[in-house]
């Protein structure tokens, strides 16, 4: 297989992720998309990582934001074992990013990651209000 086809990173479901780094030294990047947080396993192939959650993130999410799934992990979890990988997403919506994590919550069963029952309830849709119409009004006449 010629190396220079076969795209770099690791693969979940028909999804490419960026190759894992270590999660200490990662950057988060300012674009959308997904993200595994990995544990290293010599059990899973091809690549050694078995997911331990997956999240979303929307274009220059806060480093506060990402740190709160960190320490969602468990407590035996050592921390210079956990690797992250990245699934870009550039100009989707929130409800596309999610759509794919349910998929790949339910294909994997990452042990930190909540039941997929209770992921209906991560977002709640709200209608947003009304807008003041631009510009000039029509003439009216007056009341009275």
């Amino acid at each position: 297989m010629d190396p220079y086809l076969t795209p770099s990173g690791i693969r979940f479901n028909d999804y490419f992720f960026s190759e894992p780094t270590r999660l200490r030294e990662w950057i988060p990047p300012r674009y959308a998309g997904l993200y595994a947080i990995l544990a290293a396993d010599p059990n899973w192939a091809p690549k050694p990582f078995q997911p331990q959650y997956f999240g979303e993130f929307g274009n220059n999410t806060p480093p506060a934001a990402w740190w709160n799934e960190y320490r969602a992990m468990p407590g035996d979890a050592d921390p210079r074992e956990l690797f992250i990988a990245v699934l870009p997403m550039p100009f989707s919506t929130t409800a596309q990013r999610l759509a794919v994590r349910n998929e790949l919550v339910s294909a994997y069963h990452p042990p930190c990651q909540m039941d997929s029952d209770k992921q209906a309830e991560d977002v709640v849709f709200v209608a947003p209000p009304a807008r003041r119409r631009i510009g000039f009004l029509p003439l009216t006449e007056p009341a009275g």
